[in-house]
């Protein structure tokens, strides 16, 4: 899979070219903030009375909905889940957090991973193609997991002793903005900031690092997951910064992967001893799926066409991202056959038969793909991939009102993501449900920091015919959600 022509990968060692928008609301926050506004004192004591848990949540879910209207986040069902599951099983294995963690995979080429307040975890694409195991890519979520537990961008704040939270936050801005904005808004925010305050925060994001690295390894343990995928990734990132230096931002250069931390995670990671597990057949195929979704369909197909004239056969994980690939193309009774050529076993029997019926659903075979998913879900009856897929299907065979059904038993799954309440709001349409449509592209809009349509959504929702007591009831206390939510963004501002 390695050799898969994909765009180039841009490698950066923590941070790469974050959307100007995420990075000018957080330099929003701090030029128009104000301590009064804040209820905070200048800061000289411990991270909790720099920035409180419950207001860096607050911050995150501001951040999180902008994470979602200006970085391309996957929205894809099965993508999504297996980046959440890989998330929680680090999460859920006796870290006592009071975070809400929130996982997403952003489609980057730039091999880069990033926290920010309350929780919130994102990796590239290009994270997922560089990795070669489960445990390498798990290594990564453990170290931005570890920033959040420690409660690193806090003591930021902390550390800054004298100086305000104003200050913190510009910088921590002029952070990002150096990272991912091409280094211009970056150097005009650091010229705002006192070079006492720079100096200081840079040298605790060294300790930072090393703080994560420690923790984050942990984490991998409690998990059963191989540590040693901590210095392979490090390694592998060593190597490809080294043949792409130039790419690298000079704001980053005071903090690089060193020699010295590769050599401490080996250290540690050989202290511990026992079984534990580096790889899984969910992570081959969700990076080859990434892969599939990333990459020019093209050029998959004429790679794999070119690879089946030689000796050596596809592998069942290759199979799959050509037959992807295939579809992407218009080819979809290809890709059907090619999806025939990989046995099933208990591992892989979700994830070929959701591709089939993925690929019947493009192609117009609704009676196939509903006969099929019908079945998994049967197996698999909480599966939101499973749901999203048949639900798909009915809307588009004229069965909108039990792909409705479907939809609402993942109203209250961790696992929901926007592409859902897009769905819904289409079989509503197609069930001449119109408030019920007005209402989930409301939901819709809501989870992008779009507040403004959201709520012209609402106001459609109220006005539209048939919408029942209860109903309205409902969409008048989303109303009210929603203004709350932009009161929140404003008073940060």
């Amino acid at each position: 899979m390695n050799n898969i022509p994909m765009r180039s990968i841009r490698v950066n060692i923590h941070f790469q070219r974050m959307s100007y928008a995420v990075i000018s609301l957080i330099l929003i926050l701090a030029s128009h903030i104000s301590i009064a506004e804040y209820n905070l004192p200048d800061i000289g004591g411990p991270a909790s009375e720099g920035l409180s848990i419950s207001k860096e949540i607050e911050l995150g879910q501001i951040l999180i909905s902008q994470v979602r209207a200006y970085l391309p986040v996957s929205n894809d069902p099965e993508l999504s889940q297996y980046i959440h599951s890989l998330g929680t099983r680090i999460t859920s294995s006796g870290l006592n957090s009071n975070f809400p963690f929130t996982f997403v995979l952003v489609q980057n080429p730039d091999v880069n991973a990033f926290a920010l307040p309350g929780g919130i975890v994102a990796i590239n694409s290009g994270l997922l193609a560089l990795s070669e195991n489960e445990s390498e890519v798990a290594s990564v979520f453990a170290h931005e997991i570890a920033h959040v537990t420690q409660r690193h961008i806090a003591r930021k704040f902390a550390n800054a002793k004298s100086f305000s939270v104003v200050s913190a936050l510009t910088l921590l801005g002029s952070i990002l903005a150096a990272a991912y904005g091409g280094g211009e808004l970056g150097q005009a925010a650091i010229i705002t900031t006192q070079s006492a305050l720079q100096e200081r925060q840079l040298a605790y994001s060294r300790s930072f690092e090393q703080e994560a690295d420690r923790v984050g390894m942990q984490f991998l343990v409690n998990a059963n997951i191989d540590p040693q995928g901590m210095p392979a990734f490090f390694e592998k990132l060593n190597k490809h910064t080294q043949l792409n230096r130039g790419q690298i931002p000079e704001f980053l250069s005071s903090h690089p992967l060193t020699l010295s931390r590769i050599s401490e995670s080996k250290t540690r990671a050989n202290q511990y001893k026992g079984t534990f597990t580096t790889n899984t057949i969910h992570f081959d195929y969700a990076k080859a799926r990434s892969i599939a979704f990333t990459t020019k369909p093209s050029q998959l197909v004429d790679y794999f066409r070119k690879k089946i004239k030689t000796p050596k056969s596809l592998s069942d994980t290759e199979i799959y991202t050509y037959a992807l690939a295939l579809s992407r193309s218009g080819k979809n009774q290809q890709a059907l056959q090619q999806l025939k050529l990989i046995p099933l076993n208990a591992d892989n029997e979700l994830t070929i038969k959701l591709a089939k019926a993925q690929i019947q659903i493009v192609d117009g075979q609704y009676t196939k793909a509903e006969e099929s998913l019908k079945s998994l879900e049967q197996i698999y009856p909480s599966n939101p991939s499973v749901i999203y897929y048949l639900a798909t299907s009915l809307t588009e065979n004229g069965n909108a009102q039990l792909a409705l059904q479907k939809l609402d038993r993942l109203y209250n799954s961790r696992l929901k993501n926007p592409a859902f309440d897009k769905l819904k709001a289409k079989a509503a349409s197609k069930a001449n449900l119109p408030w019920l449509s007005h209402e989930s592209l409301s939901d819709y809009y809501a989870a992008h920091g779009q507040y403004g349509t959201a709520m012209e959504q609402i106001q459609l929702s109220l006005r539209a015919s048939g919408i029942d007591s209860n109903s309205k009831a409902r969409v008048e206390a989303k109303r009210e959600q929603i203004r709350e939510a932009r009161k929140k963004r404003e008073n940060f501002k």
